[in-house]
C-alpha cells in the first residue's frame, strides 16, 4: 500500500493485538461469577461484559492503582449483586491464580511477529500494561525477547492515548513519527498514534463488535479484522525509509 511505503517501524499494542484480552481481563470476573452464581443469566453476564468493554474504551487509562479495582466493582454493580455477594466475587477474583495474569498469545501472532521481523522492520511494544506483565509476556511470547525497545507503563510519565510512549520509543529508537505506523485494537491505540503523528492500522479481533463503531470515528489509515493481514500491508522498509 503506498501511504506505508516509507514506513520501517512497527509499534503494536499488547493486550487484545498480541494476546488474549478476555483470559487475563474478562474471565477472572466469569469464573467468579460461575462460583458464585452458578445458575446466573449468562446472557445478563454478557451484558455485563459489554458495559465493562465500553467503560475500558472511554476511560483515558490513567495511572491509577485503583484501575482494576473500579472496573471490576462496576461490574458488579452491573450484575446486581448485593454488596455481601459482591464481597464474595472479589474475594473469588483476589484469589484467582491467573487473575489479571494468564498471558495467552493470539493465534498466529508469532508467525507474523517473526515474518516482519525478517523482512527488516523495526518492532516496538507500546502497551499500557506493566513491567510485571510484559516479563510474564516474554516468557510465552518470545519474539518479545527480540523486540528493539518495550515502552510500558513503568517507562513513561503519562501512557496511551497520550502520545508520550510512542514518542519514547521514537526517541530511542531514532526514528521521525512519520516512518513508524502505530498498530492496535483499541480507540486508545489510534488516539495515541494520531497524536503522535504515526499512522494507525486498527486490528478489531474478537471484540471488534465492540470496538469497531468507536474506531471508526478516528478514521486510522487502515482497519484489518485479524493480525495475518498485515503481512500483505508490510512487504519490507523501502529504501526511502531507511535513509
Amino acid at each position: 500500500m503506498k501511504s506505508f511505503q516509507v514506513i520501517d517501524t512497527l509499534f503494536f499494542d499488547l493486550d487484545g493485538t498480541l494476546t488474549d484480552l478476555g483470559k487475563r481481563w474478562w474471565e477472572p470476573f466469569f469464573r467468579a461469577m460461575d462460583k458464585l452464581k452458578p445458575d446466573h443469566d449468562r446472557e445478563k453476564r454478557q451484558k455485563v461484559f459489554e458495559k465493562v468493554l465500553g467503560r475500558v474504551m472511554n476511560t483515558q487509562m490513567e495511572r491509577s492503582r485503583l484501575l482494576k479495582f473500579n472496573i471490576f466493582r462496576n461490574a458488579i454493580k452491573d450484575a446486581d449483586l448485593s454488596l455481601r455477594d459482591a464481597y464474595k466475587a472479589m474475594k473469588l477474583v483476589r484469589a484467582d491464580p491467573l487473575a489479571f495474569k494468564e498471558l495467552v498469545p493470539l493465534e498466529g501472532v508469532e508467525e507474523v511477529l517473526n515474518t516482519l521481523q525478517s523482512r527488516g522492520y523495526k518492532m516496538a511494544l507500546v502497551t499500557n500494561a506493566g513491567d510485571k506483565t510484559v516479563a510474564r509476556a516474554k516468557k510465552k511470547l518470545s519474539i518479545l525477547n527480540s523486540f528493539d525497545v518495550l515502552v510500558t507503563r513503568n517507562t513513561v510519565k503519562r501512557i496511551k492515548p497520550d502520545p508520550e510512549p510512542l514518542l519514547y520509543a521514537c526517541k530511542v529508537l531514532n526514528k521521525h513519527p512519520e516512518t513508524c505506523v502505530m498498530i492496535g485494537d483499541f480507540p486508545q491505540d489510534i488516539q495515541a498514534g494520531k497524536a503522535t503523528g504515526t499512522k494507525t492500522v486498527a486490528i478489531l479481533g474478537v471484540n471488534g463488535k465492540y470496538t469497531k463503531e468507536s474506531i471508526r470515528k478516528l478514521e486510522p489509515d487502515v482497519t484489518l479484522n485479524s493480525i495475518g493481514e498485515l503481512l500483505p500491508l508490510f512487504l519490507g522498509p523501502t529504501e526511502f525509509s531507511k535513509t
